[in-house]
């Protein structure tokens, strides 16, 4: 099983997500270092709180038996303990343990166990203080300021996202724009792209290249339709002499064996005289001249070309014309160009269906059909008829289909092929602009 093609990604989208995560990451960079320099400034500023405590208990501090109470903690989150040289508790704060801390009798601080304790001993009596601040309180006095640098952040995300997108897709739209310009370029129109002075640096260089192709695909394809046309109309003098000399020599009496051979070599004559005649219509259709945009009368249309090929009296019976009783089918477009399409239709279904019946009718509001009772094409090969010399592929129908295509494109119409019945016959529908319509179909 084949795989899935795969969905062209977005260049805006990869641009933002660039963008944003690079945005994010510096901003989550940037929190980091704050965070870890407020964590230093915080616990250098709570050691402090703990000293200048320290120091203000030490003066409130007497004996236990000339003062009965004690003071307060400083907040909640500190307790203290004054003691003796032997580590007895003399006083300490309602919240303070009964028993003495396990710190050393030394100037400084300890951790403990969910504690940060600082130790200072009175000038001048035999009495040490020891404060304790609760680490938890470190820790969420430290959260709450790493959150004060994420939590904008994570609310600004969204909005940044928006913001992100909208510029780069402002900064995109002159590539949206070339793109646009050259997916508009065809074989009709391989105009240079004005402008590319004005576009970005980055897609000058783009513009002024795109331009070089376009110049030298219109240069090449200009040669290509020259050689063509010239080749054809060079070939027919020469072809119809030919064909005159072969008729000469049939009208002398030949030997059988001798007008076999010339009645072979004028079919081959034929052919190639029709080769010409289709290489220069193909080269007409794509020359760029202006076609007629007048109402033309489809019914009437399709009956002039029928006239045409019922004087060949296979198909007199062979060729079917259905057209509208009760009204007129008009469509806008030109009457000679019209008429090369249904010949060519024409004659391809009467060379690749010989024998089989071959319908041509006209419907409203701006329809022709062409359908034969051939042996049909297979479904692969009916999107590649219309391309030129598709003979090589086993279809058969050479110029003729493209020169159709070709006409019916210049027309604002639509070409549309299909098999009516599984393998057997062709079917060939073309939808024109009505001649109410305006502007291109």
């Amino acid at each position: 099983m084949s795989e899935a093609p795969a969905v062209p990604t977005s260049l805006t989208g990869q641009l933002t997500r660039s963008l944003l995560c690079l945005v994010g990451g510096a901003w989550l960079l940037t929190a980091a270092l704050g965070t870890w320099h407020a964590r230093a400034e915080i616990s250098e500023g709570m050691d402090s709180t703990l000293m200048d405590s320290a120091a203000r208990l030490l003066l409130m501090a007497v004996p236990a038996a000339e003062l009965p109470w004690a003071p307060a903690g400083p907040d909640d989150h500190h307790f203290y303990q004054l003691v003796d040289l032997h580590g007895r508790v003399l006083q300490r704060s309602p919240d303070a343990p009964a028993q003495a801390l396990a710190v050393p009798l030394a100037a400084g601080f300890v951790d403990l166990p969910g504690w940060r304790v600082y130790s200072q001993r009175h000038a001048t009596l035999p009495l040490w203080i020891h404060v304790a601040d609760d680490l938890g309180h470190r820790r969420e006095a430290m959260l709450e300021n790493a959150l004060s640098f994420v939590l904008p952040l994570l609310a600004m995300l969204p909005a940044l996202a928006l913001l992100i997108r909208w510029r780069v897709r402002r900064g995109l739209a002159p590539l949206r724009q070339l793109a646009a310009e050259i997916g508009r370029r065809s074989g009709q129109d391989l105009s240079p792209i004005a402008g590319t002075a004005v576009l970005p640096a980055e897609l000058q260089q783009i513009g002024a290249s795109t331009n070089h192709l376009l110049l030298r695909l219109s240069e090449a394809l200009d040669t290509e339709k020259a050689l063509a046309a010239n080749a054809a109309h060079e070939l027919r003098t020469p072809l119809a002499t030919v064909r005159l000399r072969l008729h000469q020599l049939l009208d002398m009496g030949l030997a059988p064996a001798a007008r076999a051979q010339a009645l072979s070599a004028e079919q081959a004559l034929l052919r190639l005289g029709r080769r010409a005649e289709k290489l220069l219509q193909l080269s007409r259709a794509e020359s760029g001249a202006a076609l007629s945009s007048a109402p033309v009368n489809l019914a009437g249309l399709a009956g002039s070309v029928a006239q045409e090929f019922w004087a060949d009296a296979d198909l007199l019976e062979r060729l079917r014309l259905q057209v509208p009783e009760d009204c007129d089918v008009l469509a806008l477009g030109d009457f000679d160009a019209l008429a090369i399409v249904l010949r060519n239709l024409i004659e391809n279904a009467q060379r690749h269906a010989p024998g089989s019946l071959i319908e041509l009718s006209v419907e409203a509001p701006a329809t022709l059909r062409v359908r034969d009772h051939g042996p049909g094409v297979p479904a692969v090969a009916l999107a590649c008829i219309p391309q030129r010399h598709q003979r090589r592929v086993g279809v058969g129908y050479g110029l003729g289909l493209s020169i159709v295509a070709t006409i019916i494109e210049r027309h604002g119409g639509r070409l549309l092929l299909q098999a009516p019945q599984a393998g057997r016959g062709l079917e060939v529908r073309i939808d024109l602009r009505p001649a109410g319509a305006l502007g291109p179909g």
